[in-house]
């Protein structure tokens, strides 16, 4: 994928490097036909890059310094990174890596990045490989300062893995100097009081990250009623940290989509009191829980819910009654809503399992908004005038759904609360 179709797909770049590597393999079959064929293919073949293995990068970083030096293997034409848009680097170094290897790929990934000049998308995607602890290296100065080389055509910069993390300085030094950047992932943002800097806000449509971090005296910049803000994503990777109040209360009234990952009870019903009090505008909504149980939806009762359009549930433990008691809260507190997705294939799979199929469509099909699974098939017809009260009276069907769990589908990618 490429801009502008990530804009919308922004927090799954990271599940998307068995594609390339697909579709890379069917370039190079492309491109071993004959010379004529390796010359009309390049530019094909270099749009999208993908770094897997310290061979990858020594090969990549031969070929355009060879271009560079007007020795390609066609004279005359322009180096192939010219075409490169997207950069996806997943290397993986060993525990056998020596420091001395470790600066030489450093070396060559910088040279690498200056020599893309006109690059879109770049990921880093390193696993937790370089230290004993997640977020235990930093990114060396050298690779964070090459990225400024595309600062006038970079759009999305994504940190999806464990290792390689920018220190928080060096990093808003860098957006200062990404005018258009579109999509930022990252690890860990600390701004004065919570204020972003304008510069940044301008154009920034979505924000992903860990730790928001508000330092009082923390040099910052701009005025907030002066700024032009253009956010309006903002994914939250919780874990057990609430939802950082700071940043609702400066810019929640901008935000219309929000999505929350790998949180517990507690933390959602907080965030729910938060996101109705602060984004009047919020029309789509995603989270992530352990499970729905009777007791969670019970402690929801007492709390509010965002007037959203859309909401997208990822469970990792299915219990039938929790799931359909939800649904009934949902249509007395949200009549707004008109998509409820289930974005877990597994729990899909088992909700629709036999002997409960029939039943089952008959109730969401009562429901006065559509259930789709995760790749939008519905699931029930929506907008019906029906309720779903007499599930919770059929005691038959009812004893029949309590305590069938299941483990959810997809596994957890990258890190915890990543889907």
């Amino acid at each position: 994928m490429l801009v502008p179709d990530l804009y919308e797909k922004s927090d799954c770049i990271h599940d998307q490097h068995s594609a390339l590597e697909a579709a890379l393999a069917t370039k190079r079959s492309l491109v071993l036909v004959c010379k004529q064929w390796q010359h009309m293919a390049m530019r094909y073949l270099h749009r999208i890059v993908l770094i897997r293995t310290g061979l990858n990068l020594l090969a990549l970083d031969h070929t355009l310094q060879n271009y560079a030096a007007g020795n390609g293997s066609f004279v005359g034409t322009r180096s192939p990174g010219h075409w490169t848009r997207r950069l996806d680097i997943t290397l993986d170094f060993s525990d056998k890596s020596k420091c001395e290897e470790l600066d030489r790929c450093v070396k060559r990934l910088a040279d690498v990045i200056r020599s893309l000049p006109k690059l879109e998308i770049v990921s880093f995607a390193i696993p937790t490989s370089l230290g004993l602890n997640p977020y235990a290296v930093t990114m060396p100065f050298r690779v964070l300062d090459a990225l400024r080389c595309s600062a006038n055509s970079l759009r999305i910069l994504d940190w999806s893995g464990c290792d390689f993390i920018p220190q928080v300085h060096q990093l808003e030094e860098l957006l200062r100097d990404l005018p258009y950047l579109r999509v930022l992932c990252c690890y860990q943002l600390v701004w004065a009081n919570g204020i972003i800097p304008s510069s940044i806000l301008s154009l920034l449509t979505t924000l992903a990250v860990e730790h928001l971090v508000e330092r009082v005296g923390h040099p910052g910049e701009g005025d907030l009623r002066k700024a032009c803000v253009g956010l309006k994503e903002f994914i939250y990777y919780c874990g057990y940290f609430q939802l950082p109040r700071g940043l609702l209360i400066r810019y929640g009234e901008y935000l219309t989509t929000v999505k929350l990952y790998s949180t517990t009870s507690d933390c959602f019903g907080e965030a729910l009191d938060l996101l109705s009090e602060y984004c009047p505008n919020l029309d789509r909504f995603i989270f992530c829980l352990c499970s729905l149980f009777s007791s969670d939806i019970k402690s929801l009762e007492t709390r509010s819910f965002p007037r959203v359009s859309y909401l997208g549930v990822k469970l990792e433990v299915l219990n039938f009654y929790g799931l359909f008691q939800f649904l009934a809260h949902l249509r007395n507190k949200v009549p707004t809503l008109h998509v409820f997705q289930l974005i877990c294939p597994r729990v899909v799979k088992k909700l629709l399992k036999e002997p409960f199929r029939a039943s089952i469509l008959k109730d969401l099909n009562e429901l006065p908004f559509c259930v789709e699974d995760d790749w939008g098939n519905l699931l029930s017809g929506g907008f019906g005038t029906g309720s779903v009260a007499h599930f919770f009276h059929t005691n038959t069907y009812a004893d029949r759904l309590i305590g069938s769990e299941s483990p959810s589908g997809r596994a957890v990618r990258n890190h915890s609360g990543k889907w």
